[in-house]
């Protein structure tokens, strides 16, 4: 593991060089998608991409009333959402918190000015915690790589896209690790069914982050490189997948 962060660390430097130097449209760097879907990771589970331990007990200053494992409370994403909305998403259904901070309105704003928000008050000490390169791949992300998730799904959930369009991208990139049934290797957080059918009806905000960035710690393939509506066609052919598994917790979406 140290020679593939070493190896990881040198492709980011390399790629991120043309951004410090002042490049004028970091879209243009060489490996964008893939720093944006590295970023994504990153939002989802710097630990995990940093093969470290998140740090012990709750975070203190996650809200007291929200019913979240004690390691998830160290995450991005568990205060901003699958959503990037914050408690102006899906998670003011865990809890109408002011931590829970939208990140909407960063879309676009210089990685700089991100980096040092993150370097700022109230987790300061948690953006010190990753490499520059890694803190630059997380504010490239959420700069660059937030998508617009009305675009895809309806208020209720349910795909915007073509199922039919869906199935044929799905078995060109997805069947041969996930199975036909879309049961096969899911990496999922806490109260997943193991089905992709369960979680693209059930979390489908989870589940278009994990589609679009891939998921920490696993060989998934991120399928950046797809349009929005593609994206949508994917979600709603995966909504048809095994549509009588049992259903548990929804708290995380």
């Amino acid at each position: 593991m140290t020679h593939l962060k070493t190896a990881l660390m040198a492709g980011l430097l390399l790629l991120l060089a043309p951004m410090a130097a002042g490049a004028e449209n970091p879209d243009d760097t060489v490996g964008k998608k893939w720093l944006l879907s590295l970023g994504g990771k990153l939002y989802d589970n710097q630990w995990i991409m940093l093969n470290q331990a998140p740090p012990k007990g709750r975070n203190p200053l996650y809200p007291a009333g929200a019913d979240v494992a004690a390691a998830n409370t160290w995450r991005c994403v568990f205060c901003h959402g699958w959503d990037y909305k914050g408690r102006e998403g899906h998670l003011r259904t865990l809890a109408n918190a002011p931590q829970f901070v939208s990140l909407r309105g960063l879309q676009g704003k210089p990685q700089e000015e991100i980096a040092s928000r993150i370097l700022g008050k109230p987790h300061g000490w948690l953006g010190k915690s990753l490499p520059r390169p890694m803190l630059m791949a997380l504010a490239f992300f959420i700069s660059r790589g937030q998508h617009d998730v009305s675009r895809i799904i309806d208020a209720k959930g349910k795909a915007l896209g073509n199922p039919l369009r869906g199935k044929d991208i799905f078995e060109g990139t997805c069947i041969s690790c996930h199975q036909a049934d879309g049961k096969a290797f899911i990496e999922g957080e806490d109260g997943d069914v193991p089905a992709l059918g369960w979680v693209a009806r059930h979390r489908p905000r989870q589940a278009i982050h994990k589609i679009r960035n891939g998921v920490p710690g696993a060989d998934m393939l991120a399928l950046r490189f797809l349009r929005l509506d593609q994206i949508a066609d994917i979600l709603a052919y995966l909504q048809t997948l095994d549509p009588h598994a049992a259903a548990k917790s929804e708290t995380g979406d």
